[in-house]
């Protein structure tokens, strides 16, 4: 999980890149490396373990989050349950070993491969190898911490990989000083919620540091019910929407509560303390002189932070007892902030100098997620993973066996999803939208600016033609299809809507050029909740919402949506952490009142279609604003009858057809 999934150079020759499979010496290459780091395991007590590649969907993405849940492979296992991948192995290890009882201590081993399902177009590896180690129970965690370390190390240096370095960071002294701090128990509870998401941490800091703003009337007003009582709540709230949705009213009336507490005339936090935390995320540099620091610091602002730094001063001395020079190790106090199930000791190892790569492996402490697993209380648990081939990819020169060539980056890509029809043939192929309003507007705009199309035959046929230009062909294509097509190179060509390609090209500037806009088809990509959520006016109140929502139902609240890739990138832009998409292709408005969903993300124009299912658009809620526009595709085959057939298009549209 700490691993970024990036492609990077292969591990030998023998690599069918149509099929995907290792043969030949690649092949006895990559067996022999994982050989070799598990013998490294085995000599140090590690037993090795072989979890299942498929696991219950449910549980697996409850663990890991909307982020890993948009990434995972999932498979129908019928009566409406499904199956997915293992995207790594921490969990599926710690999961067989809480089965056998979580009070023993244990040390696994494992190998394999993991699966991450990458956005079209990425160039990411979707299947590639993981070998690590997991100590569970340990009753000396510094020691276990720094043979963890220090058998990555080793194993890293038995594949050959060299120029490597090390970063080591620990959550547990951020936890430690929240902890510390006197501050409102609602404060310390947001703040810890959000360490893992350092933007939205950021603005709960500065917010913290102000007086609490003025609320808005309609917050005044709904504070004020709530303070008269629950019949005038529940009256106030009736007034504002049907109530649709699982949410209640008594969620409603707890969160009012959390806000009356929170309304002050006075900082939550003073810019002391909020300047402590900072620059105690800002301490880097030798983990020696960091500790140093570190206490410093505590006793100028007589905190006692002392289990904390005790722990991290017996982890050093732990690592010096292992062979490392542990005071000398690179230590960042705010590194580790975005991998969720780590709460201690992180650290991560990179090539030097090897743009593309990776990082080679990494680790840390997960002793929380222990207890999300089913252990009546936290367990000591540390483990790490290298990635073999990226390592053997750093190796040294000398090392690499002779005829090493990259694995292409197309043996990890997904397949392009362009339309399986035939296209029109033709020096330029324009794609045009299939049927609707789009289709009439589009074709409207290209007659006013000279260039007639009508469709072929009966109007049912995939293909028009089109007047005014010699070589021009006219493709008829769903919207949603012609991002595809022009990704792939299928069509030259393209009119759709902008939200439709930064949806389903990753990248999109990489390979598209939006030659112009056409001035229709406006619409805005936007967030809406059911409208008698009158305590839920912006994306933060959204994400508080949801923390409290899992608490009483038992499982993350949903977003009914077929903006899978932008509703996660803009949700995880503003430090939403608690929610689940709910696949929606058509009547998303509806999800709420149905119980399918308990908030939407959805194109918007009027309003009037969420004004009548009782929807309301949050004040920060919109993702972006959409139109039809004329896109030019980077990957298609152009000509010198292309290039001369699009300078003329570009004539007559005024549109910028120029490509990089």
């Amino acid at each position: 999980m700490s691993i970024a999934d990036t492609s990077y150079p292969g591990a030998g020759t023998g690599w069918d890149a149509a099929g995907g499979a290792r043969h030949g010496p690649a092949l006895a290459e990559v067996e022999a490396v994982l050989e070799r780091l598990a013998t490294i395991a085995q000599a140090a007590g590690y037993r090795t373990v072989a979890p299942p590649h498929l696991f219950p969907a449910e549980l697996m993405l409850d663990l890991y989050g909307e982020d890993v849940r948009g990434r995972a492979f999932l498979v129908p296992a019928g009566g409406g349950q499904e199956l997915c991948l293992r995207p790594d192995f921490t969990v599926p290890v710690a999961m067989a070993h809480g089965a056998q009882g979580w009070a023993r201590p244990a040390k696994y081993a494992y190998r394999g491969p993991v699966f991450r399902r990458q956005e079209p177009g990425a160039g990411r590896p979707i299947e590639y190898l993981q070998a690590g180690i997991e100590h569970i129970g340990a009753l000396d965690p510094a020691a276990a911490e720094a043979q963890v370390l220090s058998l990555t190390l080793q194993g890293l240096e038995a594949i050959g990989a060299s120029d490597t370095r090390v970063l080591t960071g620990d959550l547990g002294i951020v936890f430690a000083l929240l902890d510390a701090l006197a501050m409102p128990a609602w404060l310390r509870a947001r703040l810890r919620r959000h360490i893992w998401r350092p933007a939205r941490f950021q603005a709960v800091l500065a917010e913290a540091r102000l007086a609490a703003p003025d609320p808005t009337p309609r917050r005044r007003a709904l504070l004020a019910a709530a303070a008269a009582g629950a019949d005038a709540l529940d009256t106030y709230l009736a007034a504002a929407g049907e109530t649709v949705g699982l949410r209640d009213t008594d969620e409603i009336a707890a969160r009012l509560a959390a806000l009356a507490e929170a309304a002050s005339d006075a900082p939550a936090l003073s810019p002391e303390q909020a300047g402590l935390i900072e620059a105690v995320l800002a301490l880097s540099g030798e983990a020696g002189d960091v500790l140093s620091a570190l206490r410093d610091l505590c006793v100028g602002a007589g905190l006692d932070l002392s289990g904390a730094l005790d722990a991290f001063e017996r982890r050093l001395d732990a690592m010096n007892r292992a062979g490392l020079d542990g005071e000398a190790l690179p230590f960042d106090a705010d590194f580790g902030r975005t991998l969720e199930y780590y709460d201690g000791f992180v650290f991560e190892v990179t090539a030097e100098g090897r743009e593309g790569l990776p990082p080679l492996a990494g680790g840390g402490r997960y002793d929380s997620l222990t207890v999300r697993l089913g252990a009546a209380r936290p367990v000591p648990a540390v483990g790490a993973m290298i990635r073999p081939e990226a390592a053997m990819a750093a190796r040294g020169p000398g090392t690499a066996p002779a005829g090493r060539a990259p694995i292409p980056q197309a043996a990890f890509a997904q397949p392009m999803r362009a339309p399986t029809r035939v296209l029109p043939s033709g020096d330029l192929v324009l794609a045009l939208p299939s049927k609707g309003r789009l289709q009439a507007d589009t074709i409207d705009w290209f007659a006013a600016r000279g260039i007639a199309i009508r469709r072929s035959g009966a109007g049912r046929e995939y293909a028009a033609e089109a007047d005014g230009v010699p070589g021009l062909s006219v493709a008829m294509l769903s919207a949603g299809e012609i991002p595809a097509a022009l990704e792939a190179g299928t069509v030259h060509l393209g009119v759709t809507g902008e939200d439709l390609i930064d949806e389903r090209i990753a990248h999109w500037r990489r390979r598209v050029t939006r030659a112009t806009a056409m001035g229709f088809g406006r619409a805005d990509l936007i967030v809406a909740v059911p409208a008698w959520w009158a305590d839920v006016e912006t994306m933060a109140d959204l994400d508080e919402a949801a923390e409290r929502f899992r608490a009483v139902h038992g499982h993350p609240l949903r977003i009914a949506t077929k903006y899978h890739n932008l509703t996660r990138r803009f949700f995880r832009d503003r430090g939403v952490a608690d929610y689940r998409i709910v696949d929606s292709q058509g009547a998303t408005e509806a999800a709420p009142k149905n119980h399918s969903a308990e908030a939407l993300v959805d194109i918007a124009s009027s309003g009037e279609t969420l004004r009548a299912n009782h929807l309301r658009v949050l004040q920060d809620g919109r993702i972006m604003r959409s139109q039809a526009c004329l896109f030019v595709s980077h990957a298609a085959r152009w000509s010198p009858s292309a290039e001369a057939a699009a300078a003329a298009v570009g004539a007559r549209l005024g549109a910028n057809m120029a490509r990089p």
